[in-house]
């Protein structure tokens, strides 16, 4: 199965959380974090969001980190020393996800972490967006079905196809939304996707 390591500024989005972690839990990959990314996309939620919000979304990340009690590497700040990024405070990212045997990492900041570093340690740089639409073209049924699956768990309020591929594109995931448009309800054996 395919591991990816995730970034604070991919987990710190909702929305693309929502979906990678229905994915994860339809075992199309293996997320993985570390509690210094968790603890980063806190921070930028102290920054940006209001108490009340900051307080859910801390919440929430407990509630991730517990769902998914394998997906969490611990790196010792002695074993990230050694990496030379672009931006130093990056280093823990990749440690982890070195550690973790992670076959990507994915950011939105790709020109912190060269590929030719990563290469190194097998891992592949990928955008939440790219990263999307691979799991999409590997298991085209098993990923619309999920996605499905989590916009008609949405109730409060619901939400349509269009308006989560909607909320996909403001949250950079812009060729996955395009994609995921096309989704509908299927009837017996027929495809997920409009043809």
């Amino acid at each position: 199965m395919l591991s990816v390591f995730l970034d604070a500024n991919v987990i710190y989005s909702i929305t693309l959380t929502d979906v990678l972690l229905t994915l994860a839990e339809h075992d199309l990959f293996l997320p993985l974090w570390s509690p210094n990314v968790l603890q980063e996309a806190q921070e930028a939620a102290s920054r940006t969001l209001p108490d009340a919000a900051q307080q859910a979304f801390r919440k929430r990340l407990i509630m991730v980190d517990q769902a998914f009690p394998e997906s969490s590497i611990h790196v010792e700040e002695s074993e990230w020393s050694q990496f030379d990024l672009p931006d130093p405070d990056d280093r823990h990212v990749l440690a982890a996800a070195a550690q973790g045997q992670a076959d990507a990492l994915a950011t939105r900041n790709i020109k912190d972490f060269p590929q030719k570093l990563l290469d190194s340690f097998s891992i592949q740089v990928i955008t939440p967006d790219d990263l999307l639409c691979v799991l999409l073209r590997r298991n085209p049924e098993a990923t619309a079905s999920a996605i499905r699956e989590l916009i008609d768990s949405r109730h409060r309020p619901p939400i349509s196809i269009p308006d989560f591929a909607k909320r996909l594109e403001r949250s950079g995931a812009t060729q996955f939304a395009a994609a995921i448009a096309h989704i509908r309800q299927p009837f017996g054996n027929h495809s997920y996707f409009d043809q």
